[in-house]
Order: structure tokens, then sequence, then C-alpha cells
């Protein structure tokens, strides 16, 4: 968090929420928690995560661990922009904002609630810039001690401040077998990142499951359970690797780590750099030997897997797929469109990637491309703050955010009492005005007929 900034919270504990979610719901996947020792190959991975379709926009994500006591935990990480939330200048100086977490357990079978919380967190910032500051996501976890059954998991976020909520649902197991003598538990994505003034990098989950310029630093985590005695092997080989929507596989290895008394955590990071856009799964898997005198002598094999996606961006200029080649058509002619369309043999298409991307280089006779960049800065911004049930670059601010990039002025009116909330960008330069109105009070803002004059 930016110096001057801090966060404080307190929970209230609410086991019959009389309202929940006046926002819609997206729904995700099936989550099927994976318990069972050991996993076949075709066992159904972990659920594709919520995220909400409007304001305060956030993704959450539910994974299976194993809690202090022993017992099975649901744990929730969620993860919001700063820029989702408003804040209220707090005099004689600084900025406030407050947002509250809803969370409401539901039995799939009988629509029953069993279970909720609630938790409100504030946050505080010296300076307007700090309450927009990129890079400082607000991510954070609760977790919650279940029976086993099949759960519908309802999260909501209000933003306090402007007093407006968005909500996501999530299926979701407890499963009811035992785990096992060795277990994995569910793996949460995330990247590694650099901490000031420490050697080692910190884990920082990623509940969206989308990575973008952060490829480079995926990271995954988990946790080995093993019941077995001390004369059982004394470290892990864990075998992982990364396959593409079709099977591919583009990235594998293995790594060994010593076993400790009773769980073991462990942190993966295979070396995805070359990697087009578009959706993976990755794999982890265990062997287990039998354990002496066990009837059964053969090895049993745990696997985990997740799914994510990589949206467009400069880690995948590389690569001329589908997507990327969608994208283009914000800046790309119709001839250059048709060409590579015309261009089967996936070298030919990276050749012409080259060219395409070298006509409009400003600075030909150095390495850097300095038009390639800035795109790709823009397509990541805008599948960061403009996703809404889509990729970012889909929507109407996210194309006008590609095309013409940052505006020189935003002036938002959230709290119209005659007509929906609108945003108006101002393009000095280009003497262009964009009109952007959320219709539906959703944050779906869609582009507009210019004010009269422009």
């Amino acid at each position: 968090m930016p110096e001057g900034s801090s966060c404080s919270g307190r929970a209230h504990p609410r086991w019959v929420l009389a309202l929940l979610l006046c926002a819609a719901c997206g729904w995700s996947s099936v989550a099927r928690a994976q318990y069972q020792n050991p996993g076949p190959p075709s066992e159904p991975e972990a659920p594709a995560p919520g995220t909400s379709a409007d304001r305060p926009r956030f993704s959450v994500d539910a994974t299976l661990q194993l809690g202090e006591s022993g017992q099975p935990t649901v744990r929730l990480d969620y993860r919001m922009s700063r820029s989702e939330l408003l804040f209220q200048r707090t005099p004689p100086a600084g900025y406030h904002a407050a947002y509250e977490v809803r969370v409401i357990f539901f039995r799939e079978k009988k629509e029953r609630q069993v279970a909720g919380d609630t938790y409100t967190r504030e946050l505080h910032a010296a300076t307007y810039a700090e309450t927009k500051q990129r890079g400082e996501d607000i991510t954070d976890h609760l977790d919650f001690t279940l029976p086993p059954a099949k759960y519908r998991i309802e999260v909501a976020i209000t933003d306090l401040v402007a007093e407006r909520t968005s909500g996501t649902a999530i299926p979701f197991e407890v499963p009811s077998g035992p785990p096992g003598l060795v277990w994995f538990s569910d793996l949460t994505l995330g990247t590694s990142e650099p901490q000031p003034s420490a050697s080692e990098n910190r884990f920082v989950p990623n509940p969206s499951r989308r990575y973008g310029d952060n490829i480079a630093a995926f990271a995954i985590q988990g946790e080995i359970f093993d019941h077995r005695g001390a004369a059982a092997d004394s470290t892990y080989r864990l075998y992982y690797k990364v396959t593409s929507e079709t099977g591919e596989q583009v990235a594998a290895g293995d790594t060994t780590f010593p076993r400790l008394p009773g769980r073991t955590p462990f942190r993966l990071q295979p070396r995805l750099v070359n990697v087009g856009a578009g959706p993976y799964r990755f794999t982890v898997a265990l062997n287990v030997p039998p354990s002496p005198g066990a009837k059964d002598r053969k090895t049993a094999t745990v696997r985990r897997d997740k799914t994510f996606e990589v949206d467009q961006s400069r880690a995948t200029l590389g690569f001329a797929s589908a997507q990327s080649v969608d994208v283009l058509r914000y800046i790309a002619t119709q001839q250059e469109i048709d060409e590579i369309g015309r261009l089967h043999d996936e070298d030919a298409r990276k050749a012409y990637w080259d060219v395409f991307w070298k006509r409009r280089d400003p600075t030909p006779d150095t390495p850097e491309n300095e038009a390639r960049d800035t795109f790709y800065q823009r397509v990541q911004y805008a599948n960061q703050h403009f996703a809404t049930g889509g990729p970012g670059w889909k929507s109407d601010m996210g194309r006008i955010y590609i095309v013409y990039g940052r505006p020189d002025e935003v002036v938002r009116n959230p709290f119209n009492f005659d007509r929906p909330p609108e945003e108006i960008w101002y393009y000095y330069r280009d003497r262009r005005t964009f009109v952007f109105v959320d219709h539906d009070g959703f944050g779906r803002y869609e582009l507009v007929a210019n004010p009269a004059g422009q």
C-alpha cells in the first residue's frame, strides 16, 4: 500500500443476512474440491473464479485448504483495484474509502443458508494520486470451516461511500470422503513479486486467473499433507506442466522439496515467456510409493490442475493468435487484416507480425518499438480497468483507450438525479470528446453520441 495509506477492518458475523446481492450475479463453472487420492488424470478441476460484472468490480476464487484444526477450510481470495472505490475527501487533509464484503453459503439442494459473515474494510490515502495508484490492488482472503456438502457461495462487495453493490456466485463442494494419507490442497494461482529489502519474493494471489504483462511472474502455491510415518520418503518430487487449449505442452518441469512434518507448503514458478493469448491449464503431480506392508504395491499418483487465461499484452505480441488479430482491428487496415487471415502457417504469420509492427516503429534504428509497446500497454490497462463480463479491450471504454490513449481530462458524474451515471473523456489535442453512459447502473458504460456542438 502506498506510503500514507492504511487499511483496517472489523468483522460483523451475520448468520442471517436479509439483504444480499442487489446487483446481478455472474455464475462460474461448477467447483470440485479434488479430495480423492489418488486422483485420476480426468479428475475435474477446481472452479473458474467468480468475477463481478458491475462496479465495484472484483474477482474471487475459492479453494479447499486444511485449517490449523485439521478440518477442511474453504478459502476465498478476492482482489479489487483501488480505482473501483470512491474516495471521499476528509478535512483537513487526506481521502477515505470503505467497503463491505458479505459472504453467504447456501446448501445447493435445499437452497438453505447455512453460514455467512460480513466484513468492513477502510482505506486512507494522503493524496488524490494515491487513490488511483496503479499496481496497488486490494487483496485479501476469508476462511470458512464447513461440513461436507455442495454449496453456492454468494459474495458481494459494497462501496460504502458510493453506496453501490456488486456480486457474484461460485458453486463449490466440500467432499465427504477421507482425504487419504497423502493429498494436495487446491492450487492457488498468483504472481511472485519482489519485496523491498527482502531476499525472497512474496506470493500475491490472482483470483481472476487472468494474466497479461505479468505472465513472466506467474506462480502457483499449494500444500502437501502427509500422514505417513517417519519411514516414508524425506523429499517430494513434483512434476508439472502447462498445456494450451489444444493440448499442446508449452512448459514442463520437476522440482524437489524437503518433506516437513504434517504439511509441506510449496511454490512453483514455471517460465512462461513464450505463450500466446488464450486459455491454459496448469497440472502438478506427485508419485506416492506404497507404504511398507501395504497390500497394494502400486505407486499412486496425486494430481491437481487449474485453468488460467492469458490476455493480450506485450508478453504475447509475438504470437499471431485469433485474439491477437481481433484486437489489432483497432489500428490495422482492412488490407492488413485480410493478409493475416490468408496466412495459415504459424511461421509466416509471425513473420508478417514483425513486418506489421516495423511499419509503425517511429524509431526503426533502435531495438525498441515504441508504437508496439504503447499499444500493448493500453491493451493491458483496458483489460485491468474496463472488463465488464468480458475482456476489457472489447468494451467501448477499452476501445477508445486503446486507440486514443489516456484522456487529457475525465469528468465523472455518478450521482445524476435526472439521467444515468456518465463519464466524459476529453482529448484536447485531437479535439475529441467521448461520452459514456451507464444505462442500467451496473457499471457497463457504453459510448453514446457526443454532446451537442462537439
